[in-house]
C-alpha cells in the first residue's frame, strides 16, 4: 500500500532518504483542478494474499464431513491413528513443500 505523504514525516523522509518528489499524472491533474484527492494503491501481493484468504474462508463440505467424522471417533475414543501412516504423511508433505 501506498500512501502520499505531506507533513513532518515527509519532510523527514525527504531529508533522511533523499527522495525527491515526483508528479505523477493523477497528481497533476489534481493540482491543476485545484482540488486535491487522496490516492491508495494496492500491490499485487496485497491483492493476491485478499484472494487466497477469501478462498480459504469459503467452507469445503466435504472436509467439514471428514472433520466431523474424526471430532466424533476421537469423542468415542475409537480414533487411532497409525505412527508409520502418520510419519510417511509428514515427510511427504516435507518432501512436497521443498520442491515448491
Amino acid at each position: 500500500m501506498q500512501i502520499s505523504g505531506h507533513g513532518r514525516a515527509h519532510e523527514l523522509a525527504t531529508l533522511l532518504l533523499g527522495t525527491q518528489e515526483v508528479d505523477r499524472p493523477s497528481q497533476a491533474k489534481a493540482k491543476a483542478s485545484g482540488s486535491p484527492q487522496d490516492q491508495v494503491d494496492i500491490s499485487q501481493h496485497a491483492k493476491e494474499m485478499a484472494r487466497i484468504k477469501s478462498l480459504t474462508q469459503q467452507s469445503d463440505p466435504a472436509r467439514a464431513e471428514r472433520v466431523e467424522q474424526i471430532r466424533q471417533a476421537v469423542d468415542g475414543g475409537t480414533y487411532n491413528v497409525n505412527g508409520k501412516t502418520a510419519a510417511d504423511a509428514l515427510i511427504r508433505h516435507v518432501l512436497i513443500e521443498a520442491a515448491l
